[in-house]
């Protein structure tokens, strides 16, 4: 990466990072639109086209909301949650880094966007009442309990910024030093696995006009950003890498990278509707999405800390293999001087 962030590279990244941003943020709907497709097909049942979702949103901001108590807290929390989603969608990549010395958060500032994000999302269930309230409860309990399972996860990352761990995987085969990473980006794709739809999808929920399509809107957005965080960090080879080369090559690994991106998308579409296949309750759901996220997290913490592990013992152990051969050389030339001084007269 580049030692120095020129004004022309740092415009550049921040093009990037506003094309990455809003690629993601109208791409969501899509998405979610397509799995759920999938999902009917493999079914055999009848639904919407992808662009269906889309239509639905468009729908809801025309629809004069209905007021019913608790909707300005719920409200806010919609707001609040696109808010979260949006700023987590400009600091992932999607078809590029951004080069050395440009401002990027950590790992864990990106994850606690998300989660807080899905947090909101379940509070409108909880504050207005009537049947969903339960499983609102129970949505804010499973979110709140997916940062402590993605701990393993977080100490991989350790705290550097999320830009710098990706440039260091860029590096590395994902069949060779590298296969640790890519259990991490499975473990990031449970989060969404097993999830299906959100709790207030599957029940009536209260929220009606804009609010109902703001809320469609940031959970899209938000499991979308969960896919190509995953995506990332199992294949970061994949993402170009600013003043690595000249403005051409750069532009060519761009365009590489959002078709490898498309590519990635199309198989978690795929294993997400397969996935909808499972009949598990909301709790049953929650607890098997959270054990598998912790275990595997815990299983690629501990293949890549045996790695490293590994390479440390191998380096001390060819430090002290050189430091032994330099001894052994002092004694050697320490006793020809000797002999060469008994033999003088």
């Amino acid at each position: 990466m580049t030692h120095e962030l020129t004004w022309g590279w740092a415009f550049a990244c921040l093009l990037a990072l506003a094309l990455q941003t809003v690629l993601m943020v109208l791409a969501a709907p899509w998405f979610s639109g397509w799995v759920n497709r999938l999902a009917g097909r493999l079914t055999g049942e009848h639904r919407f086209l992808a662009g269906g979702r889309w239509q639905d949103i468009h729908h809801q901001f025309r629809r004069p909301a209905l007021r019913q108590r608790g909707d300005g807290l719920s409200s806010l929390a919609c707001r609040g949650a696109l808010v979260l989603a949006v700023f987590a969608a400009c600091m992932t990549p999607v078809f590029t880094l951004v080069p050395a010395g440009f401002p990027a958060p950590g790992f864990f500032l990106l994850c606690s966007a998300l989660v807080g994000a899905s947090l909101l999302l379940g509070l409108p269930l909880v504050v207005q009442g009537g049947t969903t309230t339960l499983a609102g409860y129970a949505a804010l309990l499973a979110e709140s309990l997916l940062l402590p399972a993605l701990v393993p996860v977080l100490v991989m990352a350790g705290g550097q910024d999320f830009s710098a761990f990706l440039a260091h995987l860029r590096q590395l085969s994902p069949v060779g030093d590298g296969a640790p990473f890519v259990l991490m980006g499975v473990a990031l794709f449970l989060v969404t696995a097993w999830k299906g739809r959100q709790a207030g999808a599957e029940l009536p929920c209260q929220l009606s006009g804009a609010d109902r399509a703001l809320w469609m809107l940031a959970t899209d957005c938000v499991q979308l950003v969960w896919i190509t965080l995953a995506g990332d960090v199992a294949w970061a080879s994949s993402l170009a890498l600013p003043g690595e080369s000249g403005v051409e090559p750069w532009l060519a690994q761009c365009l590489a990278g959002g078709a490898f991106w498309v590519a990635k998308l199309a198989i978690a579409a795929l294993l997400l509707a397969g996935t909808q296949l499972m009949v598990l309750t909301f709790p049953r759901r929650a607890r098997v999405r959270l054990a598998a996220v912790f275990l595997l997290g815990l299983l690629a913490w501990q293949v890549a800390y045996a790695g490293q592990s590994g390479a440390i013992g191998q380096d001390r152990t060819a430090s002290a293999q050189d430091e032994q051969d330099e001894q052994d050389e002092q004694d050697e030339q320490d006793s020809a001087w000797s002999d060469e001084g008994n033999a003088t007269p």
